[in-house]
């Protein structure tokens, strides 16, 4: 039988994959007003190279991957030079998205990268 702290746990990774999810989904909204745009053909093949490449990260969380953990705890680069793309290219609406992630679902995994450990570590056989 679960304990409560267990679902906390799961309720949190559960929730934090929603998150990405719907950062998904709206990275394909953007990604479609930056086409229509000429200014934002660039950024919006970007975006789309991104959300095609980040696709299964909300599956990897609820998976508890430690890959996760992995990905944020080496990415600072990659958002400062993705936010600085977007702003550049006019996708300033992005980098409320990037903000969103970096500030919100970032920070709450590396905050609990304890759900993110292999199995074994974490004690679940």
């Amino acid at each position: 039988m679960p304990t409560a702290e267990a679902s906390r746990d799961d309720a949190l990774v559960r929730g934090l994959a929603t998150h990405f999810r719907v950062l998904n989904i709206l990275w394909i909204v953007i990604t479609v007003a930056q086409v229509l745009s000429c200014a934002g053909v660039i950024c919006a093949a970007w975006n789309t190279y991104v959300v095609v490449k980040r696709w299964k990260i909300p599956k990897l969380m609820e998976r508890r991957s430690s890959s996760i953990v992995a990905m944020y705890e080496n990415d600072l680069s990659w958002f400062i030079t993705f936010a600085a793309l977007n702003f550049v290219l006019g996708g300033v609406v992005g980098v409320g998205l990037i903000a969103w992630e970096f500030f919100f679902i970032r920070a709450k995994v590396l905050e609990n990268k304890h759900l993110f450990a292999p199995r074994a570590a974490r004690g679940d056989y």
